[in-house]
């Protein structure tokens, strides 16, 4: 099986549309692929697809959860992909990492926002390990609102880190809630089957 690489997923503003990335897929000389349709049921999320193959693609998907925009590389040549990405990053001129850090920061007093923003955490964390990330969503998972809490949960399915596992398991067991507690026993077995 061909080993695939993949960017980071490059948070965009809440107003932006996939437009946006198709006149940068226009740039770059890709044409449309495909698409899939958004399904609540198994989470899917809505996304477009462009690329010369399936070698390289250029990703534009509104995240099911979050309902947030975000636009992403994949494809099977790792130098590819970053060369892919540093274009894509220049003309879309997405949230940087810092700044999906801030925005959770500021909106911690505001249950309801906050909610928004532990989620665009996960969204929008890198591929590999970042303990900026995983701090900040370890803080959402020990607030006192059973949504925010849920919301940490989910944070933690948008990128494979093994250090997530035992949060979730403290999530998982020993949760006040039954939604919070399902929904990290879910993640937690589905993490496990992915990393083996």
């Amino acid at each position: 099986m061909t080993e695939t690489f993949s960017s980071r997923k490059y948070l965009l503003s809440p107003q932006s549309y996939e437009d946006e990335v198709a006149a940068v897929a226009e740039r770059l000389g890709w044409p449309f692929i495909g698409r899939l349709s958004e399904d609540e049921a198994t989470l899917t999320s809505r996304q477009l697809f462009w690329g010369k193959s399936h070698d390289l693609v250029l990703h534009y998907m509104e995240d099911v959860l979050s309902k947030s925009p975000c636009s992403f590389i994949t494809g099977v040549n790792e130098l590819g992909v970053a060369t892919a990405a540093r274009i894509l990053e220049a003309r879309l001129q997405p949230a940087t990492l810092e700044e999906v850090l801030d925005a959770a920061e500021a909106v911690r007093d505001i249950p309801h926002d906050y909610v928004l923003a532990v989620l665009r955490l996960g969204l929008g964390a890198p591929e590999s390990f970042d303990e900026r990330f995983f701090s900040g969503i370890e803080k959402a998972a020990r607030s006192s609102h059973e949504e925010v809490r849920k919301a940490a949960a989910w944070a933690t399915s948008y990128v494979i880190w093994p250090q997530f596992n035992p949060l979730l398991s403290h999530l998982a067991e020993y949760d006040s809630s039954e939604a919070v507690r399902r929904v990290a026993t879910s993640i937690l077995n589905a993490s496990r089957a992915e990393l083996g």
